[in-house]
């Protein structure tokens, strides 16, 4: 009986053990947790009160409210799934034999034996290997067949299964739960990426959007001053200091500004709907579209990227992209696989030692058994296969480890390059409209004093409409490589 309180006491100890070994739940895991957000003001009130739409409150609500997001989380909340999943191996198993047989009576032939046989057994199962057992058989009258006989209360008992070489400490079962756990924080960086690349289409749609409406409003101008050139055209007609072809010329460049403006005025609702596609509301609603009176007034102005500044981004980048994170979770995946494998190759040798007390009438009193069980592959084929896939894979890792970084090392100097031409070409187009327009308002009074024509009026309007464009075009090309470069340090 002491040796059976022994085992009752290691139970309990196991028993006690399982909270510590799943802290984060057996039924509900952190894991299963969604992602936490963070309040942002309501993108509906935004659009219906025509408040400037900036971009923090845009990304913010995309990084909250955005569908797509909440579904690449659920995505990663079935890592979490997975892992409850393969702890079930180590859930306290009941286990029963139970019934009622007429047989061949095994010592005299030619004779009927009735037998009662009931054998429930509770395993304890623990991530060293060893099983502990919970034992009662009652099989009263059994003598004279396959089932040991009992006394009349039955026998009560505990014991233990140890692995004695392979799968002690390092077996399958604890290593698919480690592999588990680590595929929890895999699904994240997969989460993490998603969201990145959904913040940086996010981050472009809106920048397009507010250059759409700049260049809409360029064309506006250009419409008002070709509709002004009209209008002077036609006075000095009427007097008699300018052809009538010279009208018709300046009426021809009002219709192709008035079309330019149209397809400007296009452009932005397009710009407008490809923005709407990644806005919602805090309830998880659409918002509706956007307006122009919407588009914030102020937007940032391109600034040189200095060396110490793309040096300290590569590093971020190398620190914080869920790329190389991905990757070294999964060879530490692979490493696990390994070492169960060259664990495998040992033989398998389990020691059994259970321990009772059989009681009431023809009980004997203590019982107890010992044994072992060994087997060994020949060849060993399967270990070894397993050993060279795992080795195979922790290189294909490294080399993709190699590729991956110097992948995005080259990002973030092409970004920090575009960053740079962005900047150089904003200075120059900057003083290019500064010319353009100050040749512009020469050449208009000129006309106006009947020493130029509609032709050259016109010509430095086309100049002047297309030096804006380019400058608006500098301009959303530094800011969309600035949203490249956030993705790339992970600074959303």
């Amino acid at each position: 009986m002491k040796a059976l309180s022994v085992f009752l006491s290691l139970a309990l100890l196991q028993c006690l053990a399982y909270p510590a070994e799943a802290a984060d739940g057996i039924y509900e895991p952190v894991g299963f947790a969604k992602r936490a957000r963070t309040k942002t003001e309501n993108a509906f009130t935004i659009t219906q009160g025509g408040t400037e739409l900036t971009p923090t409150i845009f990304l913010s609500a995309v990084d909250n409210n955005y569908p797509r997001l909440d579904a690449a989380d659920a995505r990663r909340r079935v890592a979490s799934a997975r892992r409850l999943e393969v702890q079930g191996v180590f859930d306290p198993m009941l286990r029963t034999l139970d019934g009622y047989t007429w047989m061949q009576n095994t010592s005299k032939f030619d004779t009927l034996k009735r037998v009662i046989f009931n054998q429930p057994v509770i395993e304890l199962p623990t991530r060293s290997g060893i099983t502990f057992l919970g034992t009662y058989r009652f099989n009263p009258r059994s003598s004279q067949s396959p089932f040991i006989e009992t006394g009349f209360v039955g026998e009560f008992g505990g014991g233990v299964m140890v692995p004695l070489l392979r799968g002690l400490i390092v077996n399958e079962k604890h290593t698919t739960e480690k592999v588990a756990k680590l595929g929890e924080p895999v699904a994240t960086q997969a989460f993490s990426l998603n969201r990145l690349d959904i913040l940086l289409k996010a981050s472009i749609a809106y920048w397009n959007w507010i250059g759409a409406q700049r260049k809409m409003q360029v064309a506006r101008r250009l419409v008002q001053l070709s509709e002004l050139l009209v209008s002077a055209a036609e006075k000095q007609s009427n007097a008699g200091d300018l052809p009538r072809i010279q009208v018709t010329e300046a009426e021809e460049d009002f219709q192709r500004r008035t079309a330019d403006k149209i397809a400007a005025e296009l452009e932005f609702k397009k710009a407008t709907y490809e923005m709407a596609v990644y806005l919602f509301d805090n309830s998880g609603r659409p918002v509706p579209f956007l307006d122009e009176m919407n588009v914030p007034n102020q937007w940032p102005t391109p600034a040189t990227f200095t060396g110490s500044e793309i040096d300290a981004s590569i590093q971020k980048a190398i620190d914080r992209r869920p790329e190389l994170k991905r990757i070294a979770l999964e060879r530490q995946q692979a490493k696990l696989q390994l070492q169960l494998a060259r664990n495998d190759l040992l033989p398998q040798a389990d020691g059994l030692y259970t321990q009772g007390y059989d009681g009431g009438n023809n009980g004997i009193g203590r019982v107890f058994r010992a044994q072992v069980t060994f087997s060994q592959p020949i060849y060993l084929r399967n270990a070894r296969g397993r050993i060279k896939a795992s080795q195979f894979n922790i290189e294909a890792l490294n080399s993709e480890e190699a590729a991956e970084r110097q992948r995005i090392v080259a990002e973030v100097m092409s970004a920090a390059a575009t960053l740079n031409a962005s900047y150089d070409k904003y200075q120059a187009v900057t003083k290019q409209v500064e010319k353009s327009e100050a040749v512009y308002v020469g050449e208009k009074k000129r006309f106006n004093f009947g020493d130029s024509t509609v032709f050259l009026v016109t010509q430095r309007e086309r100049q002047l409409f297309d030096a804006r464009i380019k400058l608006i075009d500098a301009q959303v090309e530094y800011l969309n490589a600035s949203a490249k470069m956030q993705a790339l340090t992970v600074t959303y």
